[in-house]
């Protein structure tokens, strides 16, 4: 008796993430959690290979109990370690990171970096601090080539797709705040997103204002941000 193939669907931040992979031969996903993305990309035949990493044990047993019940034991290849470290030089042609603070993002790559150049692009979905990515990747020599947002679970989320063209691109603070594929796409959730932002940078803004300790170049960076960000909603929205 022949076993059911069973397929998944994804939703929300994780197809998103999902369906801005192109074809390639051999993707690794970085901190895979459940591997529901890995999965995914090979049932779908995005993907020849995928190899799913994570940093704890626990999230790959889980990974492993996912791909069992789905029948692809054995075609989704599972490993233990830190970051990209566990993937060979060369070895991957893109490369998943999502789930995590930019902050912790842009150390994996930095830790790694030799490989995320060579890679075709790398599709990352920051959970917060979008903003320090964007300036890594930027001042890194990585070409930020698409931005999407999306809503899900009462939270706009960014996924970001990049790849090493080694141009190292200093920009307004603006533009490591919003990315420029947001405002040239006129993305949907484009000004929900402005909206959020504004309001977290008034209120680290108003923080330092109101310190009686506050770090006046750390003062003035923070004001130009939230003018930048204010000046950004008028010309687009008003």
């Amino acid at each position: 008796m022949k076993r059911r193939i069973l397929v998944i669907n994804l939703k929300g931040r994780l197809l998103q993430i999902a369906n801005m992979v192109d074809s390639c031969n051999k993707l690794a996903d970085i901190g895979t959690d459940h591997a529901y993305i890995p999965i995914y990309l090979f049932q779908s035949g995005v993907c020849k290979k995928v190899i799913a990493t994570d940093i704890r044990e626990e999230p790959l047993k889980k990974a492993e109990g996912n791909i069992d019940k789905l029948n692809l034991t054995g075609m989704i290849e599972l490993r233990l370690g830190d970051g990209i470290k566990p993937i060979k030089d060369g070895e991957c042609d893109a490369f998943i990171i999502a789930g995590l603070g930019g902050f912790l993002i842009s150390e994996i790559l930095e830790d790694s970096l030799e490989k995320a150049k060579k890679a075709k692009y790398i599709i990352l979905q920051p959970m917060y601090t979008e903003e320090v990515l964007r300036e890594y990747l930027l001042t890194s020599g990585f070409n930020i080539s698409s931005e999407v947002l999306v809503y899900d679970e009462k939270r706009i989320y960014v996924v970001i797709k990049a790849s090493y063209d080694g141009v190292k691109r200093i920009e307004e603070p603006l533009y490591y705040h919003i990315g420029k594929p947001l405002f040239d796409n006129r993305d949907p959730l484009l000004k929900r997103y402005l909206e959020r932002k504004i309001r977290i940078q008034t209120k680290i803004f108003q923080g330092l204002k109101q310190s009686e300790n506050k770090d006046r170049e750390q003062y003035f960076k923070e004001q130009e941000v939230l003018i930048q960000l204010q000046e950004a909603y008028t010309a687009s929205f008003k």
